[in-house]
């Protein structure tokens, strides 16, 4: 049995980690009392008591071409982070997605005369990139946590002891409303034809994004007049931040801030930025076309020496096929966005073949309380230490 106060650092470099570790800690905090944690994180995981040593929010970054600008910041925040695991010596160091620095940060606790439990909430997607991602994060962490259910398999086939402990997207989005009521709660009327844009929850995804999806707002209008156009703004943006980077006058489009799942579910199809969107809107039922758009350097390096997929959204990826368009870099024009959406709003088969994929990866998904079962497996893992 755990006695007395145990003590954990996580660390989680983005606004998404921030809130998974922010779940993951109130999810431990109800199994066992008087735990406490500290370490790398933002508001979220402040508001769930978390210390916060050092803020990740100057440290998002979209790319390797963003970088460089954080690089010297990220060094001494590692080498102050390792040096609070020698003095504090927390029972667990729990890392959050972040693969980047997480890893970097992982290998060189594990080097420590006495280093600390290694525990991985979210791994990186080791089946899209090439090398020995899966070999060597087996070889360092004590216990994996995965959030796709055929992930453990592939850390356990290298050595590891790993667990799928559900979808954070699939069980949020169990309480999402249905199309009726999110129509209903953005004052949309039921029989209305609506294009959402979610150009992400980055600056520099909206910087990159967001124009040329509200371009396609004219060609769409012209083929589908009275469409309604709503653009998504992310709650971990500042205030703001979309409807300053719209032409004058708005463009035609609407901002709707913090309710994406709203949005997603009252929309007829949706332009996406690659990432976490991409499930919300399969999960949620809403055909889509995708968007990326980063810098020069990352993409070709990804695309030709990294990436081992074919893929770049999370739906097609986990459907094994291409079940939505992708657009990249300079696809990314208001002109094939609206020609990659306009089929989804006119051709009932066109729908029909993504929402029906949709389908067997939403119940591939389905799953307990990730965070709960997260909890039980680090608490079972620190009962095992003591």
């Amino acid at each position: 049995m755990i006695t007395g106060n145990p003590r954990l650092m996580i660390v989680a470099g983005e606004p998404s980690g921030d809130l998974h570790a922010a779940r993951l800690i109130r999810a431990i905090s109800r199994e066992f009392f008087g735990v406490s944690a500290f370490g790398m994180g933002g508001e979220e995981m402040r508001g769930a008591g978390a210390e916060i040593i050092h803020d990740s929010g100057p440290l998002d970054v979209i790319g390797f071409g963003d970088v460089p600008r954080v690089i010297p910041a990220l060094y001494r925040i590692k080498c102050d982070l390792i040096a609070r695991v020698r003095e504090e010596r927390p029972e667990a160091v729990v890392l959050v997605d972040y693969p980047g620095f997480n890893l970097s940060l992982a290998k060189s606790l594990g080097k420590l005369p006495r280093p600390p439990r290694l525990i991985y909430f979210i791994p990186p997607q080791v089946w899209a990139w090439r090398g020995g991602r899966a070999r060597t994060i087996a070889e360092i962490f004590d216990l994996i946590l995965t959030i796709y259910p055929f992930e453990p398999g592939l850390f356990r086939q290298e050595g590891g002891a790993a667990e799928f402990i559900g979808n954070p997207v699939a069980f949020a989005l169990q309480e999402a409303p249905s199309r009726e009521a999110a129509r209903a709660s953005l004052g949309i009327p039921g029989d209305a034809r609506v294009v959402a844009f979610l150009p992400g929850s980055r600056r520099r995804e909206i910087e990159r994004l967001l124009g040329s999806m509200v371009d396609s707002a004219g060609p769409l209008s012209e083929r589908f007049p009275g469409t309604l156009f709503l653009v998504s703004e992310a709650e971990a943006l500042p205030e703001g931040a979309v409807r300053s980077r719209l032409p004058s006058g708005g463009g035609g489009v609407r901002v709707v801030r913090g309710l994406q799942h709203e949005v997603i579910r009252a929309a007829d199809a949706a332009a996406v930025a690659s990432g976490t969107a991409t499930l919300e809107c399969g999960l949620l039922g809403t055909p889509m076309s995708v968007c990326y758009m980063g810098d020069f350097f990352t993409y070709m390096l990804t695309k030709y020496f990294l990436l081992q997929v074919d893929y770049i959204s999370l739906v097609n990826l986990l459907a094994g096929r291409e079940v939505v368009p992708e657009l990249y870099q300079g696809q990314v024009r208001g002109e094939r966005i609206a020609a990659a959406l306009g089929p989804l709003l006119a051709d009932p088969a066109a729908r029909e073949s993504q929402t029906s994929a949709f389908g067997e990866i939403r119940e591939s998904l389905g799953g307990p309380n990730p965070y709960e079962r997260g909890a039980s497996e680090i608490i079972r893992v620190l009962e095992g230490a003591s």
